[in-house]
């Protein structure tokens, strides 16, 4: 093994390990509240409160802002308080275009939770899908966002 190859073979194990997480299980926005509505699941919305103050949110979801740049700890106590603990409940994350929701899905896998959803289109929509909105799916206005 030449020098080179072995001083970095630490760095490409664990860039291998950190990006094999459990796959990611991604779902319609229609799905979503469907299964919302039947209580299978609990839609997260992830963005933040200017955001939900702009679109406002998906029926029936409940909100805890992730900001990657500033450190996961506070969305992280929001999802355990959400699911009171409980790494196996199934939780869908939201976002506006679906990237937060791949990381912070990514992130939840990673801490051990095992039944975490991404709805990849997020609210806006992407290349994905058209969205939460354009599908006309209901919101609620966030009154109380701060």
């Amino acid at each position: 093994m030449t020098p080179i190859f072995r001083r970095l073979l630490p760095a490409l194990v664990f860039w291998v390990l950190s990006n094999t997480a459990m796959a990611q299980v991604i779902i319609a926005p229609d799905q979503a509240l469907q299964l919302a509505r039947g209580g299978d699941i609990t839609i997260i919305d992830i963005r933040r409160p200017d955001e939900w103050r702009k679109t406002g949110i998906p029926l029936g979801a409940e909100r805890a802002t992730v900001r990657f740049n500033r450190g996961a700890n506070s969305f992280l106590r929001r999802i355990a308080q959400l699911t009171g603990g409980d790494k196996t409940k199934r939780i869908a994350l939201i976002c506006a275009a679906g990237v937060r929701s791949k990381h912070a899905s990514r992130l939840l896998s990673n801490r051990g939770y095992t039944q975490v959803l991404d709805i990849s289109e997020g609210v806006q929509g992407n290349h994905r899908g058209v969205g939460w909105l354009a599908r006309d799916l209901p919101v609620n206005a966030c009154e109380d966002c701060k």
